[in-house]
């Protein structure tokens, strides 16, 4: 091994773990002199036999901006603007990914904001492998918060490092180490997954992906297929004529019937523009929002194309060229694609469908509870035309159903290698976990694999403190698309969140983000990160930084009392309320006696109880009371206020032998 470079994830730009030991290591020609300068300290190694060498050291108290600058043999590699203050690793799947750049029309006002130099992420860029652990990343590239780069940093990172920064007034750095629909089992190793019950079918796969070439056959059969399908789907395909007679009329939002299977579909709206709506809409921004879609949609105005999208969750906002309207008749086309006779073609209920004008406020996504939405607002001279209710169809293709994509990112190990492993030298003060929806149908094991990653990453991460604080996003409420009650039956995400909530209460300087109403019902991404990643920081200074913060409040007690019974909450000092404007009526609490599930009406007893109304009758029998049980509750009314913070009650279900 030679070649003089610095590896794992350092770059200009970046943020060191303030008054911690930190590691810079590398490779250089072996057996020689390798030196560190750092704020007018100096350390230095020298090289094994093999090349490699390492430097620890302090870089004291937060501050910044410095140079931090390694030799070796006449050779020098600077990295500028470098800070000191806390780095928190995040990691997970989509949500915990899901850019800036994608909630854009929910935080404009953050993309206003000056450069901050104190919040500053590290994106780990996607990679797989199952060949064992990695030293580094290609590329590594830090940037720090700014309008030109706003839309590139995660989410719910940013507004953590933002909430973390300006209370502690210290820079924040973000490892961003996640990835779209991976599961639990992706971010573990492979000594994880063997000692893991369900371990056999993982223990296959990683059998067959160890071979770099069943890898690049599965990959090319697959994307063979796709292909094929996608010329077939498409082959003799032209939009139906305006004037054919065809047309017939359907509702947006809504499901269409056709076709059964797999196939096309041509959706058409007309609009008619007077020559002031028509000036207005070409001399401005003018955006195109049609919720979103069930599969892929190409999207055409006047037979112009303003829009594409490729699969189903991300937001259709797409911007209208200008000039591309008129007065009188314009029609808006939308090409429809189905990949699955499983599900039919939707535009999502209670999504945002409308042509606007840059002036005009239109709420981006459907909400409940927390960050409700305004309404449409309109300045003077702004245009707005709601594209909800009756639209017409025709044209339907249908075809096989398309082959199954193959995601190697998803499969045992493959992220821990890939991903995370590269990070391990690098000094932390706590990790981020937002993820287990993926995970939802095969819940039973996630308990104990949650356990066991978060004992491996606390292992693994030798530069972080000893048991370092890791704290769990509870998954959101979510329904996909279909709004159910407060007593929906068995519901994969309500195991998730229970054993979400069980590890962060079992394992050593664990935290947990309540999230039942922060998400959006018909939205596997809800938009509302701000909440996320404010709700991730209190729990970081609770437990890093001794801020005594608020915690979600969890029943400790269950005991019979008149009427019903009372169950008590560990509230931590906190007192527990209701936002039910219903004189403090408290909504989503139901009896599951197993045959069936009765709503019950509840209120608050005291600081830190509720109590339950229930007949002798249903006592007597076996069940278990139960408070939001269900993938998406539509009510969320049982909070502790501590100051201005308003924290929600952690779902559960309940035995009354508890």
């Amino acid at each position: 091994m030679s070649g003089f470079c610095v590896k794992g994830i350092y770059a200009s730009g970046m943020v060191l773990q303030r008054n911690r030991i930190n590691c810079i290591f590398g490779t250089a020609e072996p057996e020689t002199s390798v030196s560190l300068s750092f704020r007018g300290n100096e350390k230095s190694c020298f090289s094994n036999r093999d090349g490699s060498w390492k430097i620890e050291f302090n870089p004291g108290e937060a501050g910044g901006p410095f140079v931090l600058s390694v030799k070796n043999e006449g050779l020098v590699i600077e990295f500028t603007d470098v800070f000191v203050g806390e780095v928190w690793l995040l990691s997970g799947q989509s949500n915990a990914e899901l850019p800036m750049g994608r909630l854009y029309w929910s935080y404009r006002e953050d993309f206003s904001l000056p450069k901050n130099d104190f919040i500053r992420m590290i994106t780990v860029p996607i990679r797989f492998r199952f060949d064992g652990e990695q030293d580094s990343v290609e590329s590594p590239k830090w940037i720090c918060a700014s309008p030109e780069t706003l839309a590139l940093m995660s989410g719910t990172g940013y507004f953590f490092a933002k909430k973390l920064s300006s209370t502690l007034n210290v820079p924040v750095g973000i490892v961003n180490a996640s990835q779209g629909g991976s599961p639990i089992i992706s971010w573990v190793d492979k000594k994880t997954v063997e000692d893991y019950r369900g371990k056999q079918p993982y223990l296959e796969s990683l059998e067959k992906w160890e071979n770099p070439e069943n890898i690049a056959n599965a990959r090319k059969q697959t994307d063979e297929a796709i292909q094929k399908w996608q010329e077939n789907l498409y082959a003799g395909v032209v939009q139906p004529s305006m004037e054919d007679s065809g047309w017939k009329d359907c509702v947006v939002p809504g499901e269409m019937d056709e076709p059964e299977g797999a196939g096309l579909l041509w959706l058409r709206k007309e609009i008619v523009l007077t020559e002031e709506e028509a000036a207005a809409f070409n001399s401005k921004k003018t955006m195109l929002w049609l919720g979103t879609i069930i599969d892929a949609d190409y999207v055409y105005i006047n037979g112009v194309e303003v829009g594409v999208t490729y699969y189903r969750y991300p937001p259709r906002r797409y911007e209208v060229p200008g000039g591309t309207l008129h007065p009188g008749s314009n029609y808006i086309v939308v090409k429809l694609q189905k990949n699955s006779a499983r599900e039919k073609i939707c535009f999502t209920p209670e999504k945002p469908y409308y042509l606007f004008t840059e002036d005009v406020a239109v709420p981006p996504v459907a909400s409940r509870t927390i960050e409700s939405k305004a309404p449409v607002s309109v300045q003077e001279g702004g245009v707005c035309k709601n594209l909800s209710g009756t639209w017409q169809m025709n044209g339907a293709k249908e075809v096989e159903d398309r082959p199954p994509e193959l995601f190697f990112e998803w499969q045992p190990t493959a992220l821990y290698n890939g991903m995370l492993s590269p990070c391990f030298n690098y000094a932390i003060s706590g990790a981020l976990w937002y993820q287990g929806e993926s995970d939802a149908l095969r819940n039973e094991d996630y308990e104990g694999l949650l356990k066991n990653m978060i004992s491996l990453w606390r292992k693994k991460f030798v530069y972080g403190a000893k048991d370092f604080p890791f704290i769990i996003v509870q998954l959101p409420n979510w329904s996909d698309g279909r709004l159910e009650s407060n007593t929906t039956n068995k519901s994969g995400w309500s195991e998730i969140r229970a054993a979400e909530s069980k590890v962060s209460h079992e394992v050593k300087n664990c935290g947990l983000a309540v999230m039942i109403d922060a998400g959006e019902w018909n939205d596997l991404h809800p938009e509302k990160k701000f909440t996320t990643g404010t709700r991730l920081a209190y729990q970081a200074l609770r437990l890093s930084y001794g801020k005594k913060m608020p915690v979600s409040p969890r029943p400790k007690k269950i005991a019979p009392a008149k009427d019903g019974v009372l169950i008590d909450f560990d509230t931590a000092e906190s007192r527990l309320c209701s936002i039910n404007p219903n004189e403090g009526e408290l909504r989503g609490f139901y009896f599951d006696s197993g045959d069936e599930k009765k709503e019950l009406r509840a209120k608050i007893e005291s600081q830190n109880s509720v109590k339950v109304f229930i007949s002798p009758e249903a006592l007597s029998k076996k069940g278990k009371i139960c408070y939001l049980w269900a993938d998406s509750p539509c009510n969320v009314d049982l909070y502790v206020k501590s100051s201005d913070i308003l924290l929600p009650a952690e779902p559960f279900s309940l035995g009354l032998e508890m």
